[in-house]
């Protein structure tokens, strides 16, 4: 795990801590303060040090101290900082060079423990160091399952003399659903959105202030979309984009009134970009059509092949039925043994549909190639010379793309007949 040289540690504790204050320590000259926290001051507690102010809050919930020094900081504050509290030094670097960095990188991974409660202070962080403590703590909450409790900020005020802690937690919060909101947006993965806005929806419930009415249900009508796309449920999927509109302009008012979640409003405004091309009532309609294409579109955009290869070859049948004048509902078989026919004619006969007919030609051209590609798929390439894994994802994206230029000439359809 190691990216550069990691500095030296000058161990206090053993490595079995589960609550670990993680606290900078500059060069600065401190002057003693009554911190605040939480809007609540420390009775009695005047110091120069947060470190000391916040191992004070927390000490009797089991809580320990580690901070991160400079040989700077170490010469001037070590010494005054042990005889207030009890704490374990990390020696950085000053982080005057990349390799410096990834040094400084390391001491704050390699200074947690597997599964620890941490709280960050990042008070005295100079230059860069509080980016890296950012970065690191998300690399901890993945690779070492380490749950972040606080990120917090003292800070001095010369005006009335005081200190106090601004906590920034939230700000973590948000490089979480922004990564959620990634992954939906780019994989069809809704799960730790969804775990998100339960979380503040019920957030909005433990503390003073106004509550969250409809975060919840944005994450349910989120997973009723993406399970109906993973499952093919064309009809379904889209109603459930109709009634997820619905949610996310029900859930924008509780955003507004909640301030930690202001932010969050942008991201549902992309989740209402994304799916607001699903909703249509009737699925067989034109605007009905040309959803379902928008739907092949979104499937290959997070590479469900499978799904979408499949989705194209009904959206042929679909369209077969629209140009035969059949019911896309009950007359699906009769629109596959008819496209069925015409391939074997063409086989024969090239030159069997005339120039006019050039939409006839490329349905059952794309007929064709999708049948194929989906039985490929659907067979788990139990056949004979099956295409590898990366050449038929090529394949079934460059096929899907003609589909959908198919249906975008979907008003024409209904003013000709094949003849």
């Amino acid at each position: 795990m190691k990216v550069g040289q990691v500095p030296a540690i000058l161990h206090a504790e053993g490595e079995n801590m589960s609550k670990v204050i993680l606290s900078f320590l500059g060069t600065g000259n401190y002057t003693p303060t009554q911190y605040r926290l939480d809007g609540k001051p420390y009775p009695d507690l005047s110091t120069p040090y947060t470190q000391e102010a916040l191992l004070k809050r927390y000490e009797e919930e089991g809580w320990v101290l580690k901070v991160l020094m400079t040989k700077e900081a170490e010469e001037k504050h070590k010494e005054a900082l042990a005889e207030r509290v009890k704490y374990e030094a990390v020696l950085i670097p000053s982080g005057h060079t990349e390799g410096e960095l990834w040094q400084i990188f390391n001491a704050i991974v390699d200074s947690i423990p597997e599964g620890a409660e941490l709280i960050m202070d990042i008070s005295h962080g100079f230059r860069s160091q509080p980016i890296l403590a950012l970065a690191a703590v998300q690399f901890l909450q993945v690779v070492k399952g380490v749950r972040v409790r606080r990120i917090l900020y003292g800070f001095y005020e010369r005006t009335t003399q005081g200190g106090n802690f601004f906590d920034l937690t939230g700000f973590l919060d948000l490089i979480e659903w922004t990564q959620a909101t990634r992954d939906l947006l780019e994989h069809g993965e809704g799960l730790r959105l969804r775990k998100l806005l339960r979380e503040i929806h019920s957030h909005s419930y433990q503390v003073e202030g106004p509550k969250a009415k409809k975060l919840t249900s944005v994450g349910e009508a989120l997973d009723n979309v993406e399970d109906a796309l993973d499952l093919l449920r064309v009809e379904e999927a889209l109603s459930s984009a109709q009634e997820l509109l619905k949610h996310l302009e029900a859930a924008s008012e509780d955003v507004a009134q909640l301030p930690r979640s202001m932010p969050l409003g942008f991201l549902l405004e992309r989740i209402r970009e994304r799916y607001r091309s699903l909703a249509a009532k009737d699925f067989f309609s034109p605007e009905g059509i040309r959803a379902q294409g928008e739907m092949l579109h979104l499937l290959l955009q997070t590479r469900r092949y499978a799904q979408a290869i499949t989705l194209a070859r009904e959206l042929l049948v679909t369209l077969a039925c629209v140009r035969q004048n059949w019911d896309p509902r009950e007359e699906r078989g009769v629109a596959e043994a008819w496209l069925n026919a015409k391939v074997k004619v063409r086989k024969k006969k090239k030159k069997d549909f005339t120039e006019k007919d050039s939409q006839a030609l490329r349905l059952i051209s794309l007929w064709e190639e999708t049948s194929d590609l989906r039985n490929d798929v659907a067979h788990a390439a139990m056949r004979e010379n099956p295409a590898g894994a990366r050449q038929l994802a090529q394949i079934v994206e460059k096929v899907c793309d003609r589909v959908r230029a198919l249906l975008e000439d979907y008003p024409s359809w209904e003013e000709a007949g094949i003849g």
